[in-house]
């Protein structure tokens, strides 16, 4: 036999209503799911490129204190915005670029809608998104590194803070726009 099993002499498939109602069905649900898909999307980038930053943050760190010499990441507020992770004899191990996170250029240094700083103090966000002097970041060969803390967010007016205490540990904080604080 050819696969085709009869049933009471005659072959069993789909009708041409069966298959209109399912179809139907399909693009009832896309045309839900695709705005939550898109308005979803932005805040998933952007947490993408933050928990990224943070591990590097460690990376550097880890480095560090494993070599017994100075790493740097140094950010570039300029543009689009980047950062690098600058090795002792200030040669760039990698460069980092929010566009490799998102190509339309939405993820970006800055307060996004965040009202006061993350270390609490209620003075404002730094206008280039980045408070650490001269815009980088270097831990020694404890692992230990500057107070500051960088800024990202989007066009939606999300934004984490990723920071370091002087004692090395590493902090990251998501502003919470319906309590104005950060969490």
């Amino acid at each position: 036999m050819s696969g085709i099993i009869p049933v009471k002499g005659r072959l069993q498939g789909f009708t041409l209503l069966e298959l209109i109602f399912t179809l139907s069905l399909i693009g009832i649900l896309c045309s839900i799911a695709i705005p939550a898909f898109s308005s979803w999307l932005p805040d998933y980038k952007l947490k993408i490129a933050v928990r990224d930053l943070y591990s590097n943050m460690y990376l550097v760190k880890m480095l560090s204190i494993k070599e017994s010499n100075k790493y740097q990441i140094v950010f570039n507020t300029s543009g689009k915005g980047s950062y690098r992770i600058v090795r002792p004899d200030g040669t760039t191990e990698k460069t980092i670029d929010f566009m490799n996170y998102d190509q339309g250029g939405d993820i970006r240094y800055g307060k996004g809608n965040a009202v006061e700083d993350a270390k609490g103090s209620g003075d404002p966000v730094p206008a280039d998104g980045v408070s650490y002097q001269y815009n980088k970041i270097t831990f020694n060969s404890r692992g230990i590194g500057g107070w500051g803390y960088v800024y990202l967010a989007n066009g939606k007016g999300t934004v984490y803070s990723i920071g370091t205490r002087v004692t090395g540990i590493i902090i990251l904080r998501k502003w919470n726009e319906s309590t104005r604080k950060w969490e």
